[in-house]
């Protein structure tokens, strides 16, 4: 993380986020000073990524102006920004910095402070969001199997497999989840359903349904909020008519 410069980026007393530039005024009238936008609102930020934020502030008469950005909340953590920038242009103050997923999630505010050459102040404050998105864990779907590979038309293919999730760089059984079995007849594009079974402590799922055409056979698990979707390898399977 890039470290801020004194004057332009600083933490305030709270742990608030305090951003600050100056500049000579142009004609001389009231001061003021308002804040346009908080772009993006709600601030989504997605796990291991940061989320770029900009804040326009328009101001009149102003020599200098502060931001500070700090959680409504009495649990937080001060902020870092990545590749801070204030950019001035006439009565236009734009403020951009980065959330990551440390920062907290819930309501932010942003006030904004304008001062004059003569040290007058003026405030605005404008309500926020910050939206933590983490990411679902990767799954696979191994050792599917779909026997016999030869059967008589009527009888019985038996489903095995396997569900596993990635967690802490380990592959971990994932139990209690419903895995799906679908198939595909020779000579067609289209999947349909079969039938469904549920994963044992083990991560195991087992299912059974009988032959009818041949065709390849596939596990697919459609995932949840914590865990991604997965499909296994086809296994195929002949079937032979009486």
């Amino acid at each position: 993380m890039k470290r801020i410069a004194i004057g332009l980026l600083s933490a305030a007393v709270g742990g608030s986020l305090l951003l600050s530039a100056g500049t000579a005024s142009a004609e001389r009238t009231a001061l003021s000073v308002r804040i346009d936008s908080v772009d993006p609102n709600p601030v989504v930020v997605k796990s291991g990524e940061d989320t770029r934020v900009t804040i326009e502030v328009r101001t009149t008469e102003a020599t200098r102006v502060e931001l500070r950005l700090k959680p409504v909340s009495d649990r937080f953590r001060a902020l870092d920004a990545a590749e801070p920038k204030i950019i001035h242009d006439g009565d236009l103050w734009r403020f951009t910095t980065s959330f990551d997923e440390n920062d907290f999630e819930g309501r932010w505010l942003a006030v904004a402070d304008a001062y004059d050459k003569d040290g007058k102040k003026a405030t605005d404050t404008v309500n926020f969001s910050v939206k933590q998105e983490q990411g679902k864990a990767d799954t696979r779907l191994t050792r599917f199997s779909a026997d016999p590979g030869a059967i008589r038309k009527g009888r019985w293919v038996y489903f095995t497999g396997r569900l596993q999730a990635d967690i802490d760089d380990r592959w971990k059984s994932v139990r209690g989840e419903e895995v799906t079995i679908y198939f595909r007849p020779s000579g067609s594009s289209a999947w349909k359903w079969v039938t469904s079974a549920d994963t044992d402590w083990r991560g195991r799922f087992k299912a059974q349904a009988r032959a009818s055409r041949s065709g390849q056979y596939r596990a697919v698990f459609e995932g949840t909020d914590d865990l991604g979707d997965s499909t296994s390898q086809s296994d195929w399977v002949q079937v032979w008519r009486r």
